[in-house]
């Protein structure tokens, strides 16, 4: 697994190299163990010791839930299978603990292979709860490199239609995507003023259908400051912090 890991790395994106290498690091742990009982619980205690011991802030918004470490499955998920191909190797893991992450890709591939499907039939009623953990695995995919942006996009609108209740808590994940997306190009220095830093968040706002719907430059300069560690001096010169804060939640 050495060379296959190496590999990964090599080609990760730059802000997100010490978290492929935690994550490798992870998967270590649990193939070396020979067990085949891990629960989702301790596999996110292993993500969160190791991203303790790098000091490594896990994918979020501004807020930092309890659960957001179980959320880090999804990065643990793509990891194993796409980047290192342990699917064969470790079946009982992305068929056990890992199974929720392992449908909703499914779906995201047929969904882009134009496959009649039904969510509601595949997943049922949901929580917002559920939906959070459901959104998190196509967002994620698209954050580490695994996954095209157009399949979260597609995803995004097959949910609303089926699930027009949750409505505003998909507007309100977009909002968060297109703040993490324009945090990550700060931390990769594709973004180097206000001028750009606006182009590119109408950009994406038009390819996830959320134009109405953008973040405040506070929301971005927390996920630049305490996720990617984007020094608070650099963000000054992209974004416009004098503003006030959005009433709404983000």
């Amino acid at each position: 697994m050495n060379f296959v890991a190496k590999r990964v790395v090599s080609i990760g994106i730059k802000p997100y190299k010490t978290r492929i290498e935690a994550l490798i690091k992870v998967w270590s742990e649990i193939a070396s163990s020979n067990r085949r009982d891990w629960t989702r619980e301790e596999l996110a205690d292993l993500v969160f010791a190791e991203y303790s011991r790098r000091k490594i802030e896990p994918l979020r918004g501004k807020q930092r839930p309890p659960d957001i470490f179980e959320k880090e499955l999804s990065s643990l998920y793509f990891v194993g299978k796409y980047g290192l191909g342990l699917i064969d190797e470790c079946p009982e893991i992305f068929n056990g603990p890992l199974a929720l992450e392992a449908k909703i890709d499914e779906l995201v591939t047929k969904l882009m292979k134009n496959e009649d499907l039904s969510l509601k039939q595949t997943l049922g009623s949901i929580t917002k709860e559920d939906l959070i953990k459901i959104l998190r695995v196509p967002f994620t995919g698209v954050i580490l490199g695994f996954m095209e942006e157009t399949a979260f996009s597609k995803f995004l609108e097959k949910i609303i239609k089926e699930y027009p209740e949750f409505e505003d808590t998909i507007r309100n994940y977009k909002r968060f995507y297109i703040a993490f997306k324009l945090a990550e190009s700060i931390a990769k220095r594709e973004i180097k003023n206000r001028v750009a830093k606006e182009a590119l968040k109408h950009a994406i706002a038009v390819r996830i259908n959320s134009q109405k719907n953008m973040p405040s430059d506070r929301y971005i300069y927390i996920i630049a400051s305490e996720v990617f560690k984007v020094p608070s001096r650099v963000l000054q010169k992209i974004l416009s912090l004098q503003q006030k804060k959005s009433s709404r939640q983000e």
